[in-house]
């Protein structure tokens, strides 16, 4: 008896390590990144082919190291990066991920354009060849999940050719909610093809600015272009 117990042991730790491994490796792969919300325990008990007890210890696990946060009738989300204070981190990140797509325009509306005027300044050429292949890229883009992503890199690029760290690292913190289903969702929903075209051409039109060294130029066009996204993502006229 004591023997078939120690064998029931063994299997469920081996199987808890799977679990966790599994999760661990797309975390520091990058493909799951800070703020992103790990799949339903359905979905992960499908993917793992584990028992829902199984898969909540490792979930457990993975919480107590600070590699997750789980919220109660949310899910679980990749936790911040390593080195930073894991409950500080965990009270930013659960802030951030319960912010509406409304409170985190209003803050992008405040950093990003301030970050163009810097990057119109500090960008080095190899910035500038960057933001542009964001732009050809999210030009190409086959759908709303492609064209979201090019996006988003073209504004983390603009972001970090501001050459702040901190900066950077506030904004990286804000950007995850973009990672949320609720977001992609939203996206869909607002982002028709014309839209998309005038967003393309507010990109165009800020790349060049920067390429121009216009600082006040890239800030306000920058703003506006905000502007447009948060006023068709909340349906509201919010022009500034």
């Amino acid at each position: 008896m004591s023997m078939t117990n120690g064998n029931l042991r063994t299997r469920a730790a081996r199987a808890i390590a799977q679990v966790t491994s599994e999760i661990e490796r797309n975390i520091e792969t990058g493909t799951w990144q800070p703020g992103y919300k790990l799949p339903t325990e359905r979905d992960l008990e499908m993917q793992f082919g584990v028992a829902r007890n199984t898969l909540r210890k490792g979930l457990k696990r993975l919480e107590s190291e600070g590699r997750i946060i789980r919220q109660v009738g949310r899910g679980s989300f990749v936790a911040g990066a390593a080195g930073v204070n894991t409950s500080e981190a965990a009270g930013l990140l659960s802030r951030l991920l319960g912010s509406s797509p409304s409170e985190v325009m209003e803050v992008r509306l405040q950093m990003e354009p301030w970050a163009a005027s810097l990057a119109a300044t500090r960008a080095t050429a190899g910035d500038l060849a960057h933001l542009r292949a964001c732009v050809m890229r999210a030009d190409t883009a086959p759908d709303i999940e492609t064209f979201e992503h090019w996006d988003g890199e073209l504004h983390i690029a603009i972001v970090a050719a501001a050459k702040n760290e901190l900066l950077s690292g506030l904004y990286g913190a804000i950007n995850a909610v973009r990672h949320q289903p609720e977001w992609m969702s939203l996206k869909k929903r607002t982002v028709t093809p014309c839209r998309r075209d005038v967003y393309q051409d507010q990109h165009g039109a800020i790349v060049d600015a920067l390429s121009e060294r216009n600082a006040a130029r890239a800030a306000q066009l920058v703003r506006e272009h905000l502007s447009e996204v948060r006023r068709n993502l909340m349906g509201e006229d919010t022009r500034l």
